[in-house]
C-alpha cells in the first residue's frame, strides 16, 4: 500500500478520535465535498443542454432545408429562376459518402396565400414520395403527413402558427396565387399542421407535391431547385460540406450541371452564432465553478491542516520533507473531491434524465425554438469536465504546501 495513502488514511480516520464518518460529516470536509459536488452538478447540466439545443436546433434547421444542400452558383436552396436536372452522374457516390442518410429532390416555388382580412407570403416547398417526412411525423399538431405517390396531389402540410394566422384548419380549402409572367391560381387542401418552433420557417413554409411546384414555375419532371442531402445526427457539417464540395468538383462531367453544396450553417448564421454563445457560456461556466470549488475546497484542507498541525510536526521530526508531507495531505483531498465529484456526476445525471424523460422544465419557443429544456448525453463530454475539474482542483490545492513548508517541528511537538 502506498505509505502516502496509509498515513492519509489514519489521519482521517482516527484524527482526534473521530472515526471517518464524523471527519465527512465535519463542517470542514462537507464545505469541501459539497462545494465540489455542486460545481461538477453545474458544469454537467450546462454541458447537457447545451448539447441538447445544439442537437434540437441542427435537426429542425436540416428538416426544413437539408443538412447541406446542392444549388446552382449563386443562388440558394429557394431559387425558383434557374432549375437544374437532377440526373447527375455522382450522386451514387455522395449518397456512399459516410454519414450521408438520404439524397432529396426538392422544387421552390413562391405563392401568397389569401383570406378574406389578409394575403400571407409563402415558399412551396415540393417533394416527392421518397421524402423523409419523420421530422414532421414528429411535430405533427394536427391531421396527417401528405402522400404524394401516385396521381399529382393538391395537399399541402403548414405550419400550425401560419394556419392560425389565417384562420384555416385541417381540411379546409385555400387559394393561392403565384405572380410571374402571368398570375396563376391554385387551390389546396390543408392536410396537416406541424408545429417546429423556428418562427420564420414556420410561418413562411408549406409543403406541397413536387410535381404541383414543377407546374407552376413551367419546369420539366427532372428539373429541381436543389438536391437537400441529409446528414447523421453526429455528423461534422463542416468537415462533410468540404468532403462533398471535393467530391462534385472532381466528379462533375461535361454533362453534369454546375453546381456546389451549401450547409444549413450558411443558410441559418443567426441560429448557429446563437449556439456559439451558449458554448463560450458553458466554457465560462466550467473555469467559475472549477475555480470556486478549489478555493472551497483550499479553506477545507486549511482546516484539516490546523487540525493535524502537531501530527505534521511529528511527520517532519521522523524525517519526511515537506513535499512528502503535502502529499499525505493531498491524498485527502483527493479523496474528498473525487467523493464530491462523483456525487455532483451521479445527482446531475439523475436531473437531466428526468428532464429528458418528462420534460419538467419548460421554455417559450418564440425565444428558446423549443417547448421544453433539451438534454443530450455525451458520456465522453462528461468523463473530460470530470478529469479537467479534478486536475485543476488539485493544482489551486498546491497552493496549500506553502504552510505545510512552515510548519516547524520543534513549535508543534512543543505545543502538542
Amino acid at each position: 500500500m502506498n505509505v502516502y495513502r496509509y498515513i492519509a488514511s489514519r489521519l482521517g480516520s482516527d484524527s482526534k478520535g473521530a472515526s471517518r464518518q464524523d471527519r465527512l460529516g465535519s463542517v470542514s470536509t462537507t464545505i469541501g465535498l459539497v462545494s465540489v459536488a455542486v460545481s461538477i452538478f453545474v458544469i454537467i447540466v450546462a454541458i447537457c443542454v447545451v448539447l441538447g439545443f445544439r442537437s434540437e436546433i441542427r435537426s429542425k434547421a436540416s428538416a426544413y432545408m437539408g443538412s447541406m444542400a446542392l444549388v446552382a452558383p449563386g443562388q440558394t436552396p429557394l431559387n425558383e429562376k434557374f432549375p437544374f436536372c437532377d440526373s447527375i452522374s455522382y450522386l451514387d457516390r455522395l449518397d456512399s459518402i459516410k454519414g450521408v442518410e438520404s439524397l432529396q429532390r426538392v422544387a421552390y416555388c413562391s405563392g401568397l396565400l389569401k383570406t378574406e382580412d389578409n394575403i400571407f407570403g409563402a415558399h412551396f416547398k415540393g417533394v416527392d414520395s421518397l421524402y423523409n417526412f419523420s421530422f414532421f411525423e414528429e411535430n405533427l399538431s394536427a391531421g396527417q403527413v401528405p402522400s404524394f405517390a401516385g396521381r399529382i396531389s393538391s395537399d399541402i402540410m403548414l405550419s400550425g402558427r401560419l394556419a392560425a394566422q389565417m384562420g384555416c384548419r385541417v381540411g379546409d380549402e385555400v387559394t393561392a396565387y403565384f405572380i410571374g409572367e402571368e398570375v396563376k391560381v391554385r387551390k389546396f387542401t390543408v392536410c396537416g399542421l406541424f408545429d417546429a418552433q423556428l418562427e420564420n420557417l414556420d410561418n413562411s413554409t408549406i409543403l406541397c407535391d413536387i410535381r404541383q411546384a414543377q407546374r407552376i414555375n413551367g419546369w420539366d419532371r427532372d428539373q429541381v431547385s436543389c438536391i437537400e442531402i441529409m446528414l447523421s445526427p453526429d455528423s461534422d457539417i463542416d468537415r462533410k460540406s468540404y468532403e462533398v464540395n471535393e467530391l462534385v468538383y472532381n466528379c462533375t462531367e461535361e454533362d453534369d450541371p454546375a453546381l456546389f453544396a451549401t450547409s444549413v450553417k450558411q443558410l441559418f448564421p443567426n441560429l448557429f452564432d446563437w449556439l456559439n454563445l451558449l458554448d463560450l457560456n458553458v466554457v465560462a461556466i466550467l473555469l467559475l465553478m472549477i475555480v470556486v470549488a478549489g478555493f472551497n475546497m483550499i479553506s477545507s484542507l486549511l482546516i484539516i491542516l490546523f487540525r493535524n498541525i502537531s501530527s505534521i510536526g511529528l511527520l517532519k521530526a521522523m524525517g519526511m520533507t515537506s513535499r512528502q508531507v503535502g502529499m499525505v495531505f493531498r491524498n485527502i483531498a483527493l479523496d474528498i473531491v473525487a467523493k464530491g465529484l462523483a456525487l455532483g456526476t451521479a445527482a446531475a445525471l439523475a436531473v437531466c434524465w428526468v428532464q429528458k424523460r418528462y420534460r419538467v422544465m419548460t421554455l417559450d419557443p418564440e425565444n428558446y425554438f423549443v417547448k421544453y429544456v433539451p438534454i443530450d448525453f455525451n458520456f465522453v463530454y462528461i468523463l473530460l469536465a470530470n478529469i479537467l475539474a479534478l486536475v485543476l482542483i488539485m493544482l489551486i490545492l498546491s497552493l496549500t504546501s506553502r504552510f505545510i513548508a512552515k510548519v516547524s517541528p520543534d513549535k508543534t511537538m512543543r505545543a502538542a
